[in-house]
């Protein structure tokens, strides 16, 4: 009897476009945009600053950025990122980024990322990488509720962007049956977009003609813990995050 074996290997399709990256001196933004900085995330993979509105001027936008490479900085590649038009402090004074100056992610690419200076409406940062990879740079405005957004992201080793910004009043995650409003860049245009929680599919949306995408979803009914967040648009092209889901609120 002739017994015929069939091997099925499956593996995670090549993107069909590779993200640009950025090895040396690059500039983006907009000169006179006014913002304030609101969140800095750090993974293995990318790098996300997220500025909201100031009062300092009704101009928003991306604020004018200046990524530059560093000589001599003690690890295989580094960057200084000048953010102009920006401040951890609003004008009265109170703070708008409560944030760490200093973030590890402590994986195989990203080393950290320091905030060293802030002068004059200047936020400076530092980044250091554990090996000699170039940055996808992306920059993009959207809407948060009511809320207008910036964000300058840095992303490695082909990863694409992905944020999620959870309601202001939950502090260290989202409950479950909270909105929660996923971001992200570096996407194959016009895709349809898959976000998983844990590996298991919660929303559908459409990247834009850019290739990014801002879409709203509720976080499901899950077991309260720390979860992968995913965002893959069937061309290979794949962004991670984590959230921590809460218990859900009871009712007073």
């Amino acid at each position: 009897m002739l017994v015929l074996l069939l091997l099925a290997v499956s593996c995670a399709p090549r993107p069909t476009t590779q993200l640009p990256v950025t090895c040396g001196a690059t500039t983006g933004g907009h000169a006179g945009a006014e913002t304030q900085l609101r969140f800095v995330e750090a993974s293995d993979t990318e790098i996300v600053l997220t500025f909201g509105a100031s009062s300092a001027s009704n101009v928003f936008d991306v604020p004018a950025f200046e990524l530059t490479p560093l000589e001599g900085a003690g690890s295989p590649r580094a960057y200084r990122l000048k953010v102009s038009g920006s401040s951890t402090l609003n004008p009265d004074g109170t703070a708008s980024y409560r944030g760490l100056k200093g973030l590890e992610p402590g994986g195989r690419t990203v080393r950290a990322i320091d905030l060293i200076d802030e002068a004059a409406r200047v936020v400076t940062f530092t980044v250091a990488l554990e090996r000699d990879v170039c940055p996808f740079v992306a920059a993009k405005v959207y809407q948060y509720g009511k809320s207008p957004r910036a964000q300058i992201a840095l992303t490695f080793g082909g990863a694409s962007a992905l944020t999620i910004e959870t309601i202001s009043d939950a502090v260290g995650g989202a409950p479950i049956g909270t909105p929660v409003q996923g971001s992200g860049a570096g996407y194959e245009p016009s895709s349809n977009i898959r976000i998983t929680i844990g590996g298991r599919l919660v929303w559908d949306t459409t990247a834009n003609a850019d290739g990014t995408f801002d879409s709203g979803f509720w976080i499901p009914d899950r077991e309260p813990g720390l979860y992968t967040v995913t965002a893959t648009d069937g061309h290979g092209h794949v962004g991670t995050t984590t959230l921590r889901v809460m218990a859900q609120r009871t009712k007073k």
